[in-house]
């Protein structure tokens, strides 16, 4: 064979060859449709699954967080009921430490740095808490802190007037008179803060507790119209004329829905319908006048100032575990053992001075409230985050048994 019949050949074989390789199949239009449909509905289909799943892959990973909160001991037991779930909000555990971790403050959050314990000039706890805060649950643990660590719990002192405020003279008699007890004596007094430099006083350790601000006006609502309450009005003032009965049988959403005098909570206000107490952030601003309007920015910021330099601890009931902590390890002299105590006994302390009516507040009533406390909520939540801060600081410590 020549060579160029040859390459005429191959020429042929190559082009039978691309025939058979290039060659078109006809399809019916119905089933390229019917292909084109499956082929939609099965990428839909795993992008919305895809989509769901990354969604349960970061959810674990919130909860999870193997790296750094299983170190750090950290879980969903730590948030309290009101904000469980709420992961990102800055006023729970893990909010706070994201917060610190996003902001770079981590490193600065040490318990040598948020330890006020070490500037006090007297072996003294004042506990000045304010009312409706549960602290009374607390009565029963310091008794048992008292005979552990060999400490005198104080319940009583020389000022016994439940007025908002203190007379300067009133705050020097009670200053003087906490001094003058022995060493290791822990006092407790529903009073404000009282400023033991300023009358020439060796500075004691202050703490206190905070609770949710209307929380504490139902627990206030209800506790004047318990029957203890009721009991205690007939046998003290016997001549007085007492509540009618729908009174005691009210509830508060009807109270804040119908406008009553004793369920509104006027801004700036310094008279009051009834005595209620409802300034929380009243006990750590002080005395002084400027305290006194409800819900004011300056007597917020003034507390604030006051928790942030004089307090050792603030903590709340509502984290019992981690304020029970935070108080043993920055406190150990007065509070070593408090957990252990509080487990061990937890049934009776539990039970103190329980209300047996269990109110249900209403959503919108809880939002028409809570409008008129936007400064009380600052405060409270400046608190909570501050004791969150110090427990995450023994966490990194590991300073936790």
């Amino acid at each position: 064979m020549s060579l160029n019949a040859e390459r005429s050949y191959k020429m042929k074989l190559r082009d039978v060859e691309n025939a058979f390789k290039y060659r078109r199949i006809p399809y019916p239009k119905r089933s390229v449709e019917l292909i084109a449909l499956l082929a939609i509905s099965c990428t839909f289909f795993l992008f919305m699954h895809t989509n769901k799943l990354n969604s349960r892959l970061k959810e674990m990973e919130v909860k999870l967080q193997p790296s750094e909160f299983s170190a750090l001991g950290l879980t969903g037991n730590h948030i309290s009921g009101h904000d469980a779930g709420k992961h990102d909000d800055i006023n729970t555990l893990h909010g706070t430490y994201n917060y610190l971790k996003s902001t770079g403050q981590l490193g600065r959050v040490t318990p040598m740095n948020l330890n006020k314990t070490r500037f006090a000039g007297a072996d003294l706890v004042v506990f000045n808490r304010p009312t409706r805060v549960d602290s009374e649950q607390m009565v029963p643990l310091l008794r048992q802190l008292a005979a552990m660590n060999d400490i005198n719990v104080v319940l009583n002192g020389p000022v016994r007037t439940m007025n908002r405020t203190r007379t300067e003279k009133e705050q020097l008699t009670e200053s003087e008179w906490a001094s003058e007890l022995e060493g290791g004596s822990i006092y407790m007094a529903h009073s404000n803060w009282i400023d033991f430099s300023g009358f020439g006083l060796k500075k004691p350790i202050y703490i206190s507790l905070v609770k949710d601000p209307i929380d504490r006006m139902v627990t206030d609502f209800y506790k004047r119209r318990s029957w203890v309450k009721r009991a205690i009005n007939r046998r003290t003032y016997p001549g007085r004329r007492e509540k009618p009965e729908e009174w005691y049988r009210e509830s508060f959403n009807e109270c804040v829905r119908s406008g009553s005098p004793e369920c509104r909570f006027v801004q700036y206000s310094v008279a009051d319908y009834i005595q209620d107490f409802k300034r929380q952030s009243l006990y750590f601003c002080g005395n002084d006048a400027d305290c006194l309007p409800f819900n004011s920015h300056y007597a917020i910021q003034v507390a604030k100032q006051r928790v942030e330099k004089e307090y050792s601890v603030v903590g709340t009931w509502e984290e019992r575990n981690i304020t029970l902590t935070v108080l043993e390890k920055y406190i150990p002299r007065f509070f070593n053992h408090a957990r252990f105590l509080h487990k061990l006994h937890s049934k009776s302390i539990r039970n103190r001075n329980r209300n047996n009516r269990k109110p249900r507040i209403d959503p919108d009533v809880r939002a028409i409230v809570r409008r008129n406390f936007t400064n009380e909520y600052e405060f409270y939540y400046f608190c909570k985050q501050r004791l969150y801060k110090q427990y995450l600081a023994l966490q990194f410590e590991n300073n936790l048994h």
